[in-house]
């Protein structure tokens, strides 16, 4: 049976990620504010298929981080699928989260992939841009949760095959991406394992879309401010927050760093 729709959601291996001024920006006021909704047609015809999916069972060990006994699982072949439909929408990966976050909270019913898929789908030549870090990943869910409300979509849950520090191209990022996930023991169908947990959330907020709420991730710059980080431990290395609005991107962590233009520029799109 389909779940009804509720009344009033990927290289290495990594679900990769963006980083890192000491202060907010001065907002516009509301009305002076602009949405940028990139147009998905291909994104939205890849969307289209998984509709015609039934959910299935979760494995037992996995359910907690799925936050549900059955789920979608996305395999290689949907990954490639959704990466060449990014490629052709010309988005940032942190855009198609969003939209893919959308439409798993549209439709309540959890989303995940494993190391291997990610893997797989990675070695096809697709550049992620600035996103999460994909490399080690044992697996990554994508989870609604009916408790909460307001501009919540989705938990973001990533088990790493171990902590790493990932860095990025200098032309994407002058900044490293630490991570540093809590050790967490678990059963799958492989039988039991360890991997290192690393959690967000994902809100949609009218013009804003915001990465929130991250554990096991943290950000650090590089040169002079990266090296105060190293040696004077109590500079925090936080990542604090992504937040998407008007084609531009913020990323608030202890030295904070705004990109004009980012889902414009042709560098943070995926490609291939």
């Amino acid at each position: 049976m389909r779940r009804a729709l509720p009344l009033p959601w990927l290289s290495a291996r990594a679900l990769p990620l963006a980083w890192l001024s000491a202060a907010w920006l001065v907002l516009a006021p509301p009305g002076d504010l602009k949405a940028f909704e990139p147009a998905t047609p291909h994104l939205d015809a890849f969307l289209a298929g998984l509709e015609q999916r039934e959910p299935q069972p979760v494995p037992r060990g996995l359910r907690a981080f799925a936050g549900d006994s059955t789920a979608l699982r996305l395999n290689a072949a949907d990954l490639i699928d959704m990466f060449t439909a990014a490629e052709q929408d010309t988005l940032t990966l942190l855009r198609v989260n969003v939209v893919l976050a959308r439409w798993i909270a549209e439709r309540n019913v959890p989303l995940y992939a494993d190391g291997e898929a990610i893997d797989e789908a990675l070695t096809k030549g697709f550049s992620l841009g600035l996103t999460f870090p994909l490399h080690h990943v044992a697996y990554l869910f994508f989870s609604p949760d009916a408790a909460r409300s307001g501009d919540f979509l989705v938990h973001i849950r990533a088990l790493y095959d171990m902590n790493y520090t990932f860095r990025f191209d200098r032309d994407i990022l002058n900044a490293d991406v630490i991570v540093h996930g809590a050790e967490t023991a678990y059963t799958d169908d492989g039988g039991p394992r360890t991997s290192y947990l690393v959690k967000l959330a994902l809100h949609d907020e009218l013009e804003w879309a915001r990465y929130t709420d991250f554990e096991g991730l943290s950000g650090r710059k590089r040169g002079v401010a990266g090296f105060f980080q190293r040696v004077f431990f109590f500079i925090p290395k936080t990542l604090d927050g992504l937040e998407l609005w008007d084609g531009h991107l913020k990323i608030k962590a202890f030295v904070d760093q705004n990109i004009e233009d980012f889902e414009r520029l042709e560098r943070y799109h995926v490609r291939r």
